[in-house]
């Protein structure tokens, strides 16, 4: 087994096993703002989850130690890919894309019953450059602006999950691969009563 990770200290890293095309996928990363996270979470079994609010589903998870994490996506996850769809202005080459995004981090405290939203981003409150995960089911290069808006892809997927970052900038947005070492945020005040907010997503658990 060859683990391939990245020096940076926030970054995606993929364990290929040799013998098979199963590819082995996880996130890790520092909470930036961590002390304000144990003040309402506490330092005991909290989750760092990878979600699909709007299909309501968890995609991957792990437990938070100190201020960093390590989430594992199973190998059985199947990800439900969609085609792309890019708009009218954008091309990808060699061909358009199935994928798939899982566009929410959260922190979830089970005894609690709290969950907040974690962001990887510039800024906790401003951001100009914020990132989530996108799965892909082949290569593609996807290049071009959306006609009649100011939206602008320059991004190169891989086959499997990829880190895309929006980057805001006046009168623009790039849609591109995320800088590595962007840091996380926890977002505003917790959520109370996560598991009622969020009945798909953690159906009880």
């Amino acid at each position: 087994m060859k683990f391939i990770r990245s020096f940076w200290g926030l970054a995606l890293w993929c364990c290929l096993v040799v013998c098979s095309s199963v590819q082995a996928v996880g996130i890790e990363g520092k909470v930036s703002n961590a002390p304000a996270l144990a003040r309402a979470f506490g330092s005991e079994n909290v989750r760092v989850l990878l979600t699909s609010l709007a299909q309501g589903r968890i995609v991957g998870l792990g437990t938070l130690a100190g201020n960093g994490f390590e989430i594992q996506i199973p190998d059985s996850f199947r990800p439900p890919v969609q085609p792309a769809d890019f708009c009218p202005g954008v091309r990808s080459l060699p061909s358009e894309p199935r994928t798939y995004t899982a566009e929410s981090l959260m922190v979830y405290q089970a005894g609690r019953n709290l969950a907040a939203l974690l962001t990887q981003a510039d800024h906790p409150t401003e951001p100009t450059r914020r990132s989530q995960w996108m799965y892909s089911d082949r290569a593609a290069t996807v290049s071009g602006r959306c006609t009649g808006l100011n939206t602008s892809y320059d991004l190169t997927l891989r086959k499997g999950w990829n880190a895309v970052m929006t980057v805001s900038q006046p009168g623009n947005f790039m849609i591109r691969n995320a800088t590595p070492g962007l840091p996380y945020w926890v977002q505003g005040t917790p959520i109370a009563g996560a598991r009622q907010v969020f009945p798909a997503v953690f159906d009880g658990k």
